[in-house]
């Protein structure tokens, strides 16, 4: 890609902690919106792949030693990219696989079931890569009804339960409820966030668009304020809003012209 290209050999090369890809899935076909079309199509699944796996092999050298790289794709070719993926940071440095599900029309299974989910796969450059810890909001009710333990009170009446630090020491502390309701549960690896519907506010009009909430919790896990995020296909520039949104700095580029177009409205840049 010619953006890497540039990076590379340009004077001013910043060390980004997170590159997001979001390329082309292997539809192989052309994906329509109202803004801007773009070709999924590809001589074969070889080629796709070894194209994939070349982009993200040229901009590994821009990464930085603690930072990660997401590589978000689907069913049609995500377990051929991983096998790909994986020569390149080493197997080893593989850290995880999310999956973001979201819901939708679903329609009777004749050859297969609906597929309401993507995969993200993530790798670390380094064993120096470490993730920030991220919560989504829970219920009293529902961390009551996960930890199954009889509730006790304090003179005050704040509730708490028994933690304990192995066999035979089912006692050891008090566990106060009202914290870990407010601190939230720690995420996993499946994520349910919904896709954008025709109708939202954040819709550009780009086909495939992400909404902005998936890649903020891309952004809370694998970076911190202030750190470089780069996404070589932004499309229609979902990861640069979030990555403003929580106070980073972000490099987007894409190689069509309507992508570019909506980035640049969707940042007040105009058409240029």
């Amino acid at each position: 890609m010619d953006q890497i290209d540039g990076l590379l050999q340009s004077p001013w090369r910043p060390a980004f902690r997170l590159i997001y890809f979001d390329p082309p899935f292997f539809t192989q076909k052309v994906q329509h919106g109202d803004e801007g079309s773009y070709s999924d199509r590809w001589d074969s699944l070889e080629q796709y792949v070894t194209t994939i796996a070349h982009w993200i092999e040229s901009a590994v050298s821009l990464l930085a030693d603690d930072g990660f790289c997401v590589l978000h794709a689907d069913y049609h070719a995500s377990h051929y990219l991983k096998v790909a993926v994986d020569k390149i940071f080493g197997y080893r440095h593989f850290r995880n696989e999310w999956i973001w599900h979201y819901t939708g029309r679903r329609v009777p299974a004749r050859r297969r079931v609906n597929s309401k989910h993507d995969v993200l796969l993530a790798w670390a450059k380094s064993d120096q890569a470490v993730m920030q810890p991220v919560y989504e909001p829970w219920s009293r009710n529902e961390y009551l009804r996960m930890k199954r333990q009889a509730l006790h009170r304090d003179p005050d009446g704040r509730e708490w339960i028994w933690g304990h630090q192995g066999r035979g020491k089912s006692k050891a502390y008090r566990i106060y409820v009202d914290q870990h309701v407010e601190r939230g549960r720690a995420i996993d690896s499946v994520w349910d966030i919904p896709i954008l519907n025709t109708s939202a506010k954040e819709r550009r009009g780009y086909p495939t668009q992400k909404p902005v909430a998936l890649l903020e919790r891309v952004i809370l896990l694998t970076t911190q304020p202030g750190d470089w995020v780069a996404d070589f296909a932004a499309g229609s520039g979902t990861t640069g809003e979030a990555a403003v949104r929580l106070s980073r700095n972000a490099w987007l580029g894409d190689v069509g012209d309507h992508a570019i177009r909506v980035m640049r409205t969707r940042f007040g840049m105009g058409e240029g």
